[in-house]
């Protein structure tokens, strides 16, 4: 079945957008590759409170888990290999299940199939059926269009990159999409969960990127850090940004998705200009402020 009207030509005096692009990670950039830090890096330098709670609670049940049996570890075990063990306890996860980021990575090659041909790809396995089935149900009832998917964007006057996952028409507006997954559909309160504020900022910094390049993009990551790389083919093969109207990011969870429009004006791209300069701290000049140690000559 077809969830919607997918296009069914491209004009051949543009270039096809809805299409994949792979990306290639190299082991080292050329000379002439200039290093465009990766937008979610940028953003990752946010204080994210939500997760320092998410781990306290995880670190919890685990300790409740073992509540019984503690005691006896700590003398067998030592009270460092229990205290290591709880600290792991966000790490670990059912055996067969996703972490989260490669829960979302599985559902993106979904939703990008979905995009480009309107349908589900075959063979989705049982731990994304339920996501794929509430993404399904909200782009019935929403009837968008898609001009783009999974379309690396590079901002070469400010040094960042991504790769935002479409444009999407709804109600008029052509918007940048964003996709968020979440195994959590309702919070304590039994509220709906939904997407992070920080979202706005990831389309902002999309939004007004200069180039979009519909080529693999080319990644390179070092001390943790993710990197885009634009050199000769990137820029033989740049088109201007599209322009858009707006953002949306659309939430799926295993029981509900909803989607939502999101401010990502120049205003907000101004606060994600600032978080790029803040960045540069611990990405480039924290290691270089604190000089040698200082010696004297014994008295």
């Amino acid at each position: 079945m077809t969830l919607f009207q997918t296009p069914n030509e491209v004009d051949g005096s543009k270039p096809n957008l809805l299409q994949t692009f792979e990306e290639v990670t190299v082991a080292k950039p050329t000379e002439e590759d200039q290093r465009l830090w990766s937008v979610t890096t940028i953003i990752s330098v946010l204080d994210k409170p939500a997760l320092i709670w998410w781990s306290a609670e995880e670190t919890a049940k685990a300790a409740i888990a073992i509540r019984r049996s503690i005691a006896q570890r700590v003398e067998e075990e030592g009270e460092e290999s229990v205290i290591d063990w709880l600290q792991r306890a966000r790490f670990r996860r059912p055996r067969g299940q996703r972490t989260a980021a490669e829960l979302g990575t599985a559902f993106h090659e979904v939703a990008e199939h979905i995009a480009i041909y309107g349908k589900r790809p075959p063979n989705i396995d049982a731990e994304l059926v339920p996501f794929v089935n509430q993404l399904e149900d909200w782009l019935a009832r929403a009837q968008p269009t898609f001009e783009a998917a999974e379309m690396p964007l590079y901002s070469t006057n400010f040094s960042h990159a991504g790769t935002m996952d479409g444009i999407m028409v709804l109600d008029g507006l052509r918007c940048c999409l964003d996709w968020k997954t979440s195994r959590k559909s309702f919070d304590k309160k039994q509220k709906k969960t939904g997407p992070y504020p920080e979202v706005a900022l990831q389309l902002a910094a999309y939004r007004h990127s200069e180039w979009a390049v519909p080529v693999p993009p080319r990644r390179w990551s070092q001390h943790g850090r993710r990197y885009y790389l634009f050199g000769d083919v990137e820029r033989d093969n740049a088109i201007t940004m599209p322009e858009t109207d707006a953002g949306i990011v659309v939430h799926v969870t295993p029981e509900h998705c909803d989607g939502y429009f999101v401010n990502c004006d120049e205003s907000i791209y101004e606060r994600f200009l600032f978080i790029l300069e803040a960045a540069k701290f611990p990405f480039e000049i924290a290691k270089t402020v604190i000089g040698d140690e200082l010696e004297f000559e014994e008295v």
